[in-house]
């Protein structure tokens, strides 16, 4: 009777300790579930930035085409302009 009694708290034991480790296991699967959940949240971030960059570069990209050609007129119209006061002069 007394070595049932050992082989049950025994037994007790054990499921305890098997207790503990579910415990354990159920705890890091909660991690890795947050874990992937902040990844994810990055990830949709990181896309975000991207295409506010890629907007951005385009947007530049236009106002350096702008630029361009006000300063080419600009000049141009410099050049013509002393080419007209030499023939005036002349």
């Amino acid at each position: 009777m007394e070595e049932n009694q050992n082989l049950m708290l025994n037994i007790y034991e054990r499921l305890g300790g098997i207790d503990a480790k579910l415990d354990s296991i159920n705890q890091v699967r909660d991690t890795a579930h947050r874990a992937e959940e902040k990844a994810d949240n990055a990830q949709d971030t990181a896309d975000k930035a991207l295409e506010s960059t890629k907007s951005a570069h385009h947007r530049l990209n236009k106002i350096d085409k702008v630029i361009w050609w006000v300063s080419t007129t600009i000049i141009g119209a410099v050049i013509l302009a002393l080419i007209g006061l030499v023939i005036k002069l002349n």
